[in-house]
């Protein structure tokens, strides 16, 4: 299976052991819950998927590489203790609680959570003396003496022994206590997830031309090469980056992110290519709408005319750009939803214990945001969102305006032509009406391009597709009139395609046998 596959079943796996009977009990006892063991190579996104999945699910996550601890932080250290038994009093050795289970308790405390994920990653590259332990963990869900909390839902990862010379294999007894899944690496669903995380173009259209060079592992004596699906998300961070702050890129850069030498030098030719081809089809100008219509009618006609590998190029650019505008877009959309949220609460936090006083409001809203960045329950870009909404809000309520912003907050009745909030939210949706129209506008001008340079073809199902899959293209509302059954059709022709190919390996299997 994909990762996406894998992490479609985690989700299934989280909802059915943590589903409770009238009485409140799990359906599931824990000796039944089988943890999850996902088997696939390093760098496709096991533990991203983990992440994603626990998020979906609203529970925790708890994360641990294996690898990284000694039998004692796994197990707990020995520790003298008095015992009686039968009148009579006996020294004895106790294990203190395991850091990995000890780790989970102060997690729900921190955070509230009283059900999650605890993923485990290397788990089959335990060092001989914890090999025990873990077995002993995958069969009764426990670290030395101490349990894994009910309600906590074990995944464990590991790698296949062709890519990691310290795997060890695990036997018949560790594997009939686990769930396994194969996970394998397929470009096809990276492309829909990185072109969400904005990934750069050239390397997207590269792998459009080169499916082959996603992924490959070469790992002997003589040589360590290897292209890794992070490999290629790192390159495209600093490589967009590099493109800003206007450094050279050469051969070598490409080096220190895919380590096949001959993919390096094949991508490092295309990129200097396509940027070559951005200039020369005018793309950037294009994208702004700068083109004049007898510079438009000239592009469209070399377009016809251009080859497979200028085509994909520039219809992963123009995707780029329409990401881009959808992702601002969306992130409009989710910073006014999220300043209304917290205007409300800053109004009832006025109107009661907060008496007035905003600062502390503010305060209170700092601290909660640092708990939990400290448990990785806060991404990046939410923590900007709510960075940028309390600036917002510290400095209209820090200013001339302060007395009559407080008043209205409490619900003190005001004219219309004081009421600062609700002028502020209504310029908020304005603005938000006219950028949704500006990116239809785009994706309509775009689309109609396309058509007109290379017909119903590929290059405008491959457009189409990559919209459709973009997580706000359904807050645009745009849909290409005439093109959905072009975009089914082609969506129905990948399906065959695939059920063709898995029946094709099923009857090489058995001419084998």
């Amino acid at each position: 299976m994909n990762i996406q596959e894998a992490k479609e079943e985690i989700i299934r796996t989280v909802y059915t052991y943590t589903a409770k009977d009238e009485s409140g009990c799990y359906r599931i006892p824990a000796v039944r819950q089988r943890p999850v063991l996902l088997i696939g190579p390093p760098g496709i996104g096991k533990t991203a998927i983990m992440e994603q999945a626990a998020r979906e699910c609203q529970v925790g996550l708890v994360a641990y590489t294996i690898t990284h601890h000694t039998r004692q932080s796994a197990v707990g250290l020995p520790q003298l203790v008095h015992r009686t038994y039968r009148e009579r009093e006996y020294t004895m050795t106790e294990y203190t609680m395991s850091e990995i289970v000890g780790s989970i308790y102060e997690y729900e405390e921190r955070t509230g959570h009283r059900e999650g994920i605890l993923f485990i990653d290397e788990i089959n590259c335990v060092s001989e003396t914890l090999a025990p332990t873990m077995l002993q963990f995958l069969q009764y869900k426990t670290f030395g003496n101490h349990r894994v909390p009910e309600g906590w839902v074990i995944v464990a990862a590991g790698n296949p022994q062709d890519y990691n010379k310290s795997v060890r294999e695990l036997d018949m007894a560790a594997l009939d206590r686990v769930r396994t899944l194969n996970v394998e690496a397929e470009v096809s669903v990276w492309k829909e997830y990185a072109l969400q995380k904005g990934v750069h173009p050239s390397i997207l259209s590269y792998l459009e031309l080169h499916p082959e060079h996603f992924y490959q592992v070469t790992l002997t004596r003589e040589k360590q090469e290897f292209v890794t699906a992070r490999g290629w998300e790192d390159l495209s961070v600093l490589l967009q980056e590099y493109e800003r702050q206007e450094y050279p890129i050469d051969k070598g850069f490409m080096e220190e992110f895919l380590r096949v030498p001959k993919i390096a030098a094949d991508f490092a030719s295309y990129y200097q290519l396509s940027r070559t081809y951005l200039g020369e089809y005018r793309l950037s100008e294009l994208i702004h709408n700068t083109l004049t219509e007898k510079e438009r009618e000239s592009l469209k006609a070399r377009l016809m005319e251009a080859p497979g590998d200028v085509r994909c190029m520039v219809v992963r650019h123009l995707l780029s750009a329409a990401s881009e505008r959808m992702t601002s877009y969306g992130m409009a959309c989710r910073y006014a939803k999220r300043e209304k949220e917290v205007v409300l609460q800053l109004a009832s936090y006025l109107k009661g214990e907060g008496a007035g006083c905003p600062e502390s409001f503010f305060k209170r809203r700092f601290h909660a945001r640092q708990v939990q960045k400290e448990n990785d329950l806060l991404k990046p870009w939410e923590e900007r969102l709510e960075c940028a909404v309390d600036e917002k809000l510290q400095g209209m309520v820090s200013s001339e305006h302060r007395t009559q912003i407080l008043l209205e907050l409490m619900g003190e009745e005001q004219a219309e032509d004081t009421q600062v909030f609700a002028s502020v939210l209504s310029q908020r949706q304005e603005g938000l009406s006219l950028q949704k129209q500006e990116v239809f506008q785009f994706l309509e001008r775009m689309t109609e391009f396309l058509a007109e340079a290379f017909g119903e073809d590929l290059e405008m199902a491959d457009w189409l597709h990559g919209l459709r899959n973009h997580g706000d293209f359904a807050s645009i509302g745009y849909e290409s009139a005439g093109r959905k059954r072009l975009l089914e059709q082609k969506e129905q022709e990948e399906r065959l395609r695939k059920k063709i190919a898995e029946m094709e390996g099923l009857y090489e299997t058995a001419d084998r046998k």
